[in-house]
């Protein structure tokens, strides 16, 4: 069976190598061009099955056909290229490190609004709580705008960990003393003090490992996004 697609990406090709633009907008077109067509070129759509996938193909060939016949705006061609390097992860069943992924966004999110008002205040993670949900919704719609907040989230997630890493070390270098502190400053009782100083500290290294895990798995699914 022919390979559309391939054929399609060719014309695209010739597009770009008769149109005149800029070395740097022609360098990040074709990079996305040859990841596409080093995917395509032994691809078989006999491998196509359900009704989603289906969908996705026959709209990959649609945009493709539609821009090789009128598509003359660049953003038209390098959208359609995002797209289909991203329907090959739809294809082939491989979107498991964009839902592993999204999973360890979640988690990372609800860790780091639950541990960084201790240190930050609670105005400072109300601030996030917008951006985490557009970011969440961004990632369960494929957009690379997900990808984005999860950057974004990443290194205050670190900050946060390590704030309470510092104070888990406190602890355990004195752990008296700052259950003595933490008593006094609280007014609560000690076994809600002694909660207070070994939870957070604890769900800390969490937020530390969910938040790499979190930037590893989103890395690998870049390019399952559009």
């Amino acid at each position: 069976m022919e390979n559309e697609i391939i054929g399609l990406l060719s014309s695209i090709e010739k597009k770009l190598n008769s149109s005149s633009i800029s070395p740097r907008i022609r360098a990040s077109m074709i990079k996305e061009l040859e990841k596409a067509k080093s995917r395509y070129r032994n691809f078989d759509s006999g491998i196509i099955k359900g009704e989603t996938q289906k969908q996705v193909y026959e709209s990959l060939l649609k945009k493709g056909r539609a821009l090789v016949k009128n598509g003359k705006n660049l953003n038209e061609v390098y959208s359609f290229l995002r797209y289909a390097n991203a329907a090959y992860f739809d294809f082939t069943d491989a979107l498991g490190p964009l839902n592993a992924g999204i999973r360890l966004f979640t988690l990372t999110s609800a860790l780091f609004i639950a541990l960084s008002p201790q240190f930050l205040g609670a105005a400072f993670s109300l601030v996030f709580i917008l951006p985490i949900f557009l970011g969440l919704n961004a990632l369960k719609k494929r957009r690379t705008l997900g990808y984005t907040m999860a950057l974004f989230l990443l290194p205050v997630s670190l900050a946060v960990s390590t704030l309470w890493l510092r104070f888990g070390y406190r602890v355990l270098t004195d752990y008296s003393g700052v259950l003595s502190e933490t008593v006094e400053a609280t007014g609560k009782s000690p076994e809600f003090a002694r909660f207070l100083i070994t939870i957070p500290p604890l769900l800390s290294i969490l937020l530390l490992f969910s938040a790499c895990l979190m930037a590893y798995k989103l890395f690998k699914a870049r390019d399952m996004l559009v």
